[in-house]
């Protein structure tokens, strides 16, 4: 079964692009066929996956405007993980979306054809529409989320403007993922708690604070790519690797 799963937050800096890059090559690494889809002008999952610091097009600008065919866009990046990369330019398919609406479910329609075990969209923290039409193109949603203050308000804020502005497309929550957990301080075990009285078992487990995650990203590899270079043992890649093995095993359920 393929599972269309964004990645969401309405917040900044909640580790959204390390999480699609990082899930995506654990599940391949599992032996899954897994597409990222870069929804974020930034594109930081597309130059870390593809090691180039501006993609070239056609990229998912030119798919969302109808200028280029999806299959044309997706370049292989692993072995049995491939990018659909974002560019700067995406803000330019919002305003090509606004006026031509019925375009808003036509990314919906082409990654139904495409062949995959999982696609997960790695989204831009700006509600847009952009990110209309990709959750348009969404079956379900993790949600990466930093263990703060205000963190739990921010989520039922975002739940919100999901019910209103996706009335007739339902989106499950697949689970909330603390993200860059520090158990070294008091605090965050405080926010965990109030995380998990909230939501319960939705709350998957922790992802926890790792330097190397971010010196993966400068080198533009995962952290299981540069765990062995480094000749390191990565918490964060452990980390990644059950949450992997949770969210494959839900699948084959």
């Amino acid at each position: 079964m393929k599972r269309r799963i964004s990645i969401l937050n309405f917040k900044g800096g909640t580790g959204k692009s390390s999480l699609a890059e990082n899930l995506s090559y654990a599940l391949a690494l599992r032996g899954r066929r897994v597409l990222v889809v870069d929804c974020d002008r930034q594109h930081n999952s597309s130059t870390t996956l593809l090691a180039a610091s501006s993609p070239e097009p056609p990229t998912l600008t030119q798919v969302l405007k109808r200028e280029a065919e999806i299959t044309k866009a997706i370049r292989q990046a692993r072995q049995r993980l491939d990018v659909l990369p974002s560019d700067t330019d995406l803000d330019t398919a919002s305003s090509y979306l606004l006026i031509h609406h019925q375009t808003f479910k036509a990314l919906g329609k082409a990654t139904r054809q495409l062949e995959y075990d999982y696609i997960l969209y790695d989204h831009a923290g700006a509600y847009t529409p952009v990110m209309e039409a990709v959750l348009l193109a969404s079956d379900e949603m993790l949600i990466p989320c930093e263990l703060e203050a205000y963190a739990v308000q921010g989520l039922f804020d975002m739940f919100g403007k999901l019910r209103e502005t996706l009335e007739d497309h339902e989106i499950k929550n697949s689970g909330i993922i603390p993200y860059a957990v520090d158990m070294r301080f008091s605090i965050t075990g405080q926010y965990l708690e109030e995380l998990r009285e909230e939501f319960g078992e939705l709350v998957l487990p922790s992802i926890r604070t790792d330097g190397g995650i971010t010196l993966a990203q400068s080198h533009q590899k995962t952290i299981f790519q540069y765990e062995p270079e480094k000749k390191i043992r990565s918490r964060a890649a452990d980390d990644f690797r059950e949450l992997a093995h949770i969210i494959d095993q839900e699948a084959q359920a």
